[in-house]
């Protein structure tokens, strides 16, 4: 061992030629040498060596470092002990990275210059100067060679962030120091570098190690590349400032036995073993840095001195071993100890509390902690944390802040057992001996299950607590850390006013969605179900609302924990969301979720009355007294049960339509009913049932009225069965009604009016609805007729002669809950014409507009043959007739009632859906609709035909009975508008019977000026030579025509003219109730003459066309004796022209006013106007010319009557001339006249002044 010439780094020490060394301490031994200063100069052998190279070193560990520096390793067993001092560029050894996440790459740079060598001439034994010295024994080598040069070490950090890869960083950072050797220096020291290489080193710190003396250590990156480009300089002109950088030692036992001698080296792997200690120290001592700037030990200083705390113990412990390795190393190598010594020591390490599985354990048991920590306060990142008491207690007496909510750590600053036991350890660790450590049993609070458990929950509950109080000025919340063995972990202090009220508060958790439990238009009953968490800390709820499309939210608070809450105050048909908070008393809780409810779209109907009969309940109640926006009422929903309330059973039936009344029937008679009605309102849904009332049937026995009425009635036929006329008394209503029973003012009233053609089977229909209200039975043997008339006219004409009402008053033991009214009407489309059809009209009008007269109807009766394929163009009159009666608003109570059906579905719905007749359909599509046959109404019951009948009779009950059920639900409607149609449909028809005579007096005229002009151009010369000549003309001339007996007229004595044909009014005292007169004054005569003019005569005026001759002097004198001058041939045709004018302004006033009537009625008729379209009075005249039925004639006469009406009203519709004014450009002067006359023969050639010059109007 001794023998071995020993080479090592210099390590920056002051080695010099000849100096001697001793092995066994790695120590230099200065002032004592073999040689004189001259004796040892003067034989030295030097020589060139020159050496440049640079390495790329990425590890920071002590075993790449001194490999770095060519340490051997007995020399890293002294360095490890302390007893070699390194300088210059060796101190590259001492620099270790102080944090984890910096990026470390060192740049190596080594130059060799030149080697100095003793030759034999010193190493002889005779050359030595001081001999003695191997006697001492203080040195084992002599040092015989020295390498010069320089080494420098570059090192460059990065700090590397979270969101960055260090092994990322660490390899570019290696790429760009490699370029370091090779970059190249532009003048005055600019670096050419691309701007993403300048980005990516300007983050570079660096830090020199060398054996240049630098005037300023570089620091970045561009420092250290200007560094390395100088190094070379630095040695000087002469290399002469190279430093040893590698000895070779000789051993002096080779020059004298008597020398010291280096007996043993330290084996490898204690070497291994003793730097992987110091390795780990090193390391420990990093990731105490890096914990001790981790963000929770930044914020609470008790985890952070635990740390610094631990981080001194383990430095401590490093320099305990350091010494031990000092004393030990020199003796086993001089041979005074042997290794065991060695062993035991580093043996002794592993047996203590520093060994490296307590160690890794600890730093990863702090880290854990401080990463939940840090988990927990990036939770409550917008939280307060005061991490001491004192700062604590401050906020605590406020005197202005109420209630502190405080998330308290209550584990972090108790004390460790593991730091006390270092503590203990530290003192007796060079005296360790067998002992082992035995670490105590102790779960941290983090790992305990039940606390992190725990922990979670109040971390939750206190995060959403501080959201749900954000807004509160009374409370703050805080984050601190204060010591409670009671509370391991984590726990919430609640503090009010100052003092603590617990130590363990638990906010209350975010509670389930409110159940509805029930809801009315206006209130909402909810169920509450708090959160378990924080449950006995609840003192009430805050309830939220808002409508679905607001922002905004309205609060109701209760201030107990009861958890059924009703909520007030809403409003109907409108959807809210619903939300709630627990409530303790230092705030809310968060939120539960919405429940989105809907109130009720109405409030329930109110009943107010219930009349009973043995078989069914009338029911009257109030339509509801709040109707949510949007919601509409469609039907009700009547729920009735028998018995007592306990009855769950509830049986229910729907009206059908909005009606404030309904029969419950098929009821038990004597019998105790629950009943309760609800609203309905389509798909908004339904209002919560009205109060529930009880109601008895009566007894069976009050059904005998049938019995009772037949005691009274007058026997017509007698038979099987027979049949009686029910004895009526006619009432002095100012038109036709038979009345039947006392009127009952109880009851609610209804009104139904039937139309229909001529045939239709509406008098026997009123009978059998007469039969089925009594209650007559098909066994009974008795019949009743309501209707009975005596005539001779046969089916072709109108059984009916007058618009007749029919009131059946009610009494116990009808039918139907209600009194009716049937008005029966004379039948449309007899053969007696559209003339009879006109009086039908009239006669309803009559009806309606007499000062007692019913003013309204709930259903308009439209009776059709059920076997009706499709309607004629007279039956489709018939319908429009009918409709063109009535109002608009009469439209939803129109019914069709199909006679003489067999069950089947009737042809006659199709004709009606064909022909587009106005009427509300049901959900098929159809018009709604009832079907009836009469014909067993009075057919023999004891026949062998029996059973056939009775099934009519059956179906026709049944019929009934669903008829007079819908009835029930229909909304009445006022006749008011009805009224107004019918006025102003009369007062069109007299001003189109006024239009026609002004019409044809305009043509009339206009031909005068014609045949004028003509004659007095061809009488030029007799005019010059004032002779007189003849010539012939066109008048119009009334004559009188007598009026049928019975036919009302209003003639005007004035004006000679028929303002009203078929009048109302007889008496000539009432004529200005005519429709021709409006305020007092007639609106169809010429001159439009006062009232008291017009008289009803025996005769009408007509107005005939007929030719006379006139003479030239005639005419002249006649416009000089009106004029008072003498009248040139321009002023006569002027006063012709004049004439002609007049006749179209009274044409043009007739026209306004029909105008008027046609728009308004196109406001507010069912059907503006029946008779409107030429095209279809055709089509009916077309019919009765194929048919040609007795009276076709006069019947065509009267429907060509009717056609030029229409004309007229098409004309004006479309907003036609119905004079030639257009045509006619008056000329003031005669020489323009004749173009003017030319165009006017045309018009006078069109149809419609053929028709009514042709004629007699």
């Amino acid at each position: 061992m001794d023998s071995a010439t020993i080479e090592m780094p210099s390590l920056g020490r002051p080695f010099s030629l000849g100096m001697l060394y001793d092995c066994r301490s790695d120590q230099l031994i200065p002032g004592v040498t073999l040689w004189n200063h001259d004796a040892l100069n003067a034989d030295v052998e030097s020589k060139s060596q020159e050496n440049t190279s640079f390495e790329l070193i990425a590890s920071d560990s002590i075993s790449d470092k001194s490999s770095a520096l060519n340490i051997s390793a007995s020399l890293k067993a002294s360095f490890f002990g302390g007893l070699v001092s390194v300088g210059g560029s060796a101190t590259y050894i001492n620099d270790t990275k102080s944090s984890s996440h910096n990026a470390r790459v060192t740049l190596k740079y080594s130059r060799t210059t030149r080697f100095d060598q003793l030759t034999m001439n010193h190493l002889g034994t005779q050359n030595m100067t001081y001999p003695e010295v191997f006697d001492k024994g203080t040195a084992t080598h002599v040092v015989t060679g020295i390498l010069y040069g320089a080494q420098a070490f570059f090192i460059f950090d990065r700090e590397v962030s979270t969101s960055e890869n260090i092994q990322d960083i660490q390899g570019n950072l290696q790429v760009m120091i490699k370029k370091i050797p090779s970059i190249t220096i532009e003048g005055e020291g600019k670096l050419v570098m691309t701007d993403k290489e300048k980005e990516s080193v300007s983050k570079f710190n660096c830090t020199f190690h060398g054996d240049f003396a630098l005037e300023r250590n570089p620091v970045t990156f561009e420092d250290a590349i200007n560094t390395y480009a100088n190094l070379p300089k630095l040695l000087g002109q002469k290399e002469e400032k190279a430093v040893p950088a590698k000895v070779w030692l000789y051993p002096l036992s080779k020059l004298d036995n008597r020398a010291a001698k280096l007996v043993r080296e330290i084996s490898n792997n204690l070497i291994s073993k003793a730097e992987n200690i110091l390795q780990q120290m090193t390391d420990v001592n990093m990731q105490c840095n890096d914990l001790m700037r981790h963000p929770a030990a930044e914020i609470f200083p008790d985890i952070k001195r635990k740390i610094r705390h631990f981080r001194e113990y383990c430095e401590q412990f490093t320099l305990v071993l350091q010494k031990q390795l000092a004393q030990t190393l020199p003796s086993i190598r001089g041979g005074g100890m042997e290794e065991a010594a060695l062993v035991n020591i580093l043996a002794g390490k592993d047996r203590s509390p520093f060994a490296k599985l307590h160690v890794e354990g600890y730093l990863g048991t702090k880290r854990q902690e401080m990463d939940i920590v840090s988990s927990y306060l990036k939770v409550l990142a917008n939280v307060k944390v005061l991490p001491s008491e004192n700062e604590l207690n401050q906020v605590v007496t406020d005197p202005m802040v109420e209630f502190i909510v405080c998330f308290n750590f209550t584990s972090l600053n108790e004390e460790e057992t593991y730091l006390s036991d270092l503590t203990n350890w530290l003192p007796i660790l060079e005296n360790l001996e067998s002992k082992v450590y035995q670490p105590k049993t102790v779960t941290p609070w983090f790992k305990n299950t039940d606390i992190i458990r725990k922990a979670r929950v109040y971390l939750r509950a206190f995060q959403e607590f501080t959201q749900a109080n954000a807004s509160r000025e009374d409370t703050q919340y805080i984050i601190s850390c204060t010591s409670d063995k009671k509370n391991p972990g984590v726990s919430i202090y609640l503090y009010e006013v100052g003092g603590l009220v617990s130590d363990c508060f638990l906010p209350p958790g975010k509670p389930s969605p409110p159940v509805i439990v029930s809801l009315s238009n206006d209130m909402v009953k909810l169920s509450l179900k708090p959160s378990d968490l924080g449950e006995e800390f609840l003192v009430g709820y805050s309830i939220e609302y808002r409508k679905q499309e607001e922002e905004n939210w309205k609060t109701h608070r209760t201030e107990n924990k009861d958890q059924e809450v009703n909520l007030t105050g809403l409003q109907a048909n409108k959807t809210y969301q619903v939300r709630y908070s627990s409530m303790s008393k230092a705030g809310l809780s968060r939120a539960s979720d919405n429940t989105v409810v809907k109130t009720l779209p109405a409030s329930p109907p109110e009943i107010i009355k219930c009349t009973s009969e043995s078989t069914y309940l009338h029911l009257l109640w109030r339509e509801p007294k709040v109707i949510g926006e949007g919601a509409t009422i469609t039907e009700y929903n009547i729920a009735y049960k028998e018995g007592e309330h306990d009855n769950p059973t509830w049986l229910e039936t729907r009206t059908g339509k909005k009606t404030e009344n309904w029969v419950i029937e098929g009821l038990k008679p004597k019998t105790s009913y629950a009943i309760r009605v609800q609203a309905i309102c389509g798909d908004h849904g339904t209002s919560a049932p009205s109060d529930e009332i009880e109601a008895l049937t009566s007894d069976a026995q009050s059904s005998n009225i049938k019995y009772q009425l037949l005691k009274y009635s007058k026997l017509l036929t007698e038979g099987k069965p027979s049949v009686y006329e029910l004895k009526t008394e006619l009432s002095d209503s100012g038109y036709r009604k038979y009345r039947l029973g006392k009127e009952n003012l109880s009851k609610t009233k209804k009104v139904i009016l039937l139309v229909g053609a001529t045939g239709t089977g509406k008098t026997t229909l009123i009978n059998g609805i007469a039969n089925y209200i009594l209650g007559v039975d098909w066994k009974d043997d008795f019949r009743f007729k309501l209707i009975h008339e005596v005539t001779d006219k046969t089916q072709a004409h109108s059984q009916t002669s007058l618009v007749t009402a029919y009131e059946m008053n009610h009494a116990t033991g009808y039918n139907i809950p209600y009194s009716l009214t049937l008005i029966d009407t004379p039948g449309f489309g007899d053969t007696r014409g559209i003339e009879q059809d006109k009086k039908v009209t009239e006669a309803i009008h009559a009806f309606f507009a007499g000062d007692h007269a019913i003013d309204q109807i709930d259903a308009v009766c439209f009776v059709v043959q059920a076997a009706l394929a499709r309607l004629t163009p007279t039956q489709k009159y018939i319908f429009s007739s009918v409709f063109s009666i009535f109002g608009k608003d009469i439209k939803d109570n129109i019914l069709i009632l199909i006679n003489f059906s067999d069950g089947e579905r009737p042809p006659v719905l199709e004709a009606i859906k064909t022909a587009d007749i106005p009427c509300t359909q049901d959900s098929n599509g159809d018009p709604i609709h009832y079907k009836f046959n009469n014909s067993a109404l009075f057919a023999n019951n004891e026949s062998s035909n029996v059973s056939f009948s009775e099934m009519f009779w059956t179906m026709g009950a049944h019929s009934m009975k669903t008829f007079f059920t819908y009835l029930n639900t229909t909304q009445s409607k006022s006749l008011r508008l009805t009224k107004e149609v019918l006025q102003e449909r009369k007062r069109l028809e007299v001003t189109l019977q006024a239009l026609q005579p002004q019409i044809k007096a305009g043509l009339v005229k206009l031909d005068a000026i014609r045949k004028t002009q003509a004659s007095l151009k061809q009488n030029q010369d007799l005019m010059k030579a004032n002779k007189d000549f003849e010539y012939e003309i066109n008048v119009t001339v009334p004559v009188q025509e007598e009026v049928p007996h019975g036919l009302f007229i209003t003639n005007c004595q004035q004006c000679h003219f028929t303002c009203h044909d078929n009048c109302a009014y007889a008496d000539d005292k009432d004529k200005i109730h005519c429709s021709a007169m409006s305020n007092g004054n007639c609106t169809v005569c010429p001159n439009h003459c006062i009232w008291n003019v017009h008289f009803n005569q025996k005769y009408k005026w007509k107005y005939v066309n007929r030719k006379e001759k006139r003479t030239y002097e005639d005419l002249k004198k006649k416009f000089e004796e009106a004029r008072g001058e003498v009248m040139t041939t321009e002023k006569m045709f002027q006063e012709l022209n004049n004439e002609y004018t007049t006749v179209k302004e009274a044409v043009l006033t007739l026209i306004s006013g029909s105008s008027k009537s046609l728009k308004r009625l196109h406001e507010i008729a069912l059907v503006p106007n029946p008779l409107s379209t030429t095209e279809y009075i055709d089509l009916m005249i077309q019919s009765e010319e194929q048919e040609a039925k007795p009276g076709y004639k006069e019947r065509i006469q009267s429907l060509k009557d009717v056609r030029l009406d229409a004309e007229i009203i098409e004309k004006i519709e479309n907003g036609e001339e119905l004079l030639p004014e257009k045509m006619l450009k008056y000329a003031r002067i005669a020489g323009k006249t004749m173009s003017l006359f030319q165009k006017a023969e045309n018009v006078l050639n069109s149809p419609l002044s053929k028709v009514c010059m042709a004629g007699e109007l």
